[in-house]
């Protein structure tokens, strides 16, 4: 009993002498002329993940001015304000000063989002000048009837939006080592350009903040990668089917899948169906299957689709959007995404596409060809 007593008393003095961790945070102040009194201003974390967010603080807007306190870990964060909003990246100890330009909020002051708006300006004149600018291109060609044009430009603002991808990546690389910005850009690496180099500077940072959240969860991303390379064992995901079903990945296993990452809304994902087509007709009874995976929110916009592009192959989804899960686990962020697995379920190719893919095919499972 005098044992029990003195180990409970050993337990209750550690629970006392060791402090719960409290965070330095970062302070936002901001100053807003013409702000009507008592309108809110709320700081959010931003998980990227799943696209969740958490409030971190709270205070009203007196005088035209605020100031908040976040005592949070460093990060990347959305700040609303009546019915405007941004975001902004903040490490501890760094005081973020908050003004209205050109009507818009902006967030300045503290190195990590100095390098955060860097980032976003690269991404902005990166994104018009590969993507946005083809994108208005196909509308034109869309108006004038001129089909073929419309799937040839189509192709090429996928290729284009690849070719934004690698050049976030390398601004990523130049410029973001040691910052909780490399978190905030973490939603739009592209795996398959320069990872070794990018692992490296994302492991170092972890090793430097080994309890942040942030660093635990750009690790895990580097993890998904790994595990959806080429060469890898695909993860196994399931869902919901059209008619209220499951389906398993692992339950087609045995055949040559390719496992589409698509929506009813995305105008590349719904062209490249028309190729799925012929790909499935002829390929079908050799071993090959098609699961689509649609990160669709509306259920009948999904099922129309479906029909719409005589797409007979198997889908799920479980109509949450961009939350889901089975996009994350695969680190799909951008549409259209594929990833064709062999029987044995291992990924020989990602992303391939119209000739390239009919190509691979034809490799696998051509004339006379069979799988077990």
């Amino acid at each position: 009993m005098t044992r029990t007593l003195r180990t409970l008393s050993r337990s209750f003095l550690l629970m006392f002498a060791l402090p719960a961790v409290i965070h330095a945070g970062f302070t936002l102040e901001g100053t807003l002329p013409g702000t009507e009194d008592g309108t809110l201003a709320t700081v959010e974390r931003e998980w990227l993940e799943d696209r969740s967010t958490v409030v971190v603080g709270r205070v009203p807007v007196t005088g035209g001015t605020f100031r908040l306190q976040a005592e949070a870990e460093p990060g990347y964060f959305r700040l609303r304000i009546g019915g405007d909003e941004t975001t902004f990246v903040a490490n501890e100890g760094q005081n973020l000063t908050v003004v209205r330009q050109n009507g818009a909020l902006s967030v300045s002051g503290g190195a990590d989002q100095e390098k955060f708006a860097a980032y976003e300006r690269v991404r902005t004149e990166s994104l018009q000048r590969l993507v946005l600018y083809v994108r208005r291109t196909i509308a034109a060609a869309r108006t004038s009837g001129n089909t073929s044009e419309v799937e040839r430009l189509t192709e090429a603002e996928v290729t284009g939006y690849q070719a934004h991808r690698r050049e976030l990546n390398d601004f990523v690389l130049a410029q973001l080592a040691g910052s909780p910005a490399l978190y905030a850009s973490s939603l739009r690496w592209d795996g398959d350009h320069r990872l070794p180099e990018l692992a490296a500077m994302v492991r170092a940072y972890a090793a430097a903040n080994p309890a942040q959240e942030i660093a635990k969860r750009m690790l895990a991303r580097l993890e998904r990668f790994e595990a959806t390379a080429v060469g890898a064992i695909a993860p196994d995901l399931a869902g919901p089917t059209p008619d209220g079903g499951t389906l398993a990945l692992s339950s087609l296993r045995g055949r040559y899948v390719l496992v589409d990452f698509w929506a009813s809304w995305c105008p590349p994902c719904r062209i490249e169906n028309r190729h799925y087509v012929e790909l499935y007709r002829i390929y079908r009874d050799k071993g090959f299957e098609i699961l689509a995976v649609s990160v669709d929110q509306n259920g009948p916009a999904w099922r129309a689709g479906i029909a719409d592009d005589r797409a007979t192959w198997r889908h799920i989804s479980d109509l949450t959007g961009w939350k889901t899960p089975l996009a994350a686990l695969y680190n799909v962020s951008a549409l259209p995404a594929s990833f064709l697995l062999d029987p044995e379920g291992r990924i020989i190719a990602k992303d391939a596409r119209g000739e390239q893919l009919t190509a691979v095919l034809a490799k696998h499972l051509g004339p006379g060809a069979t799988t077990r």
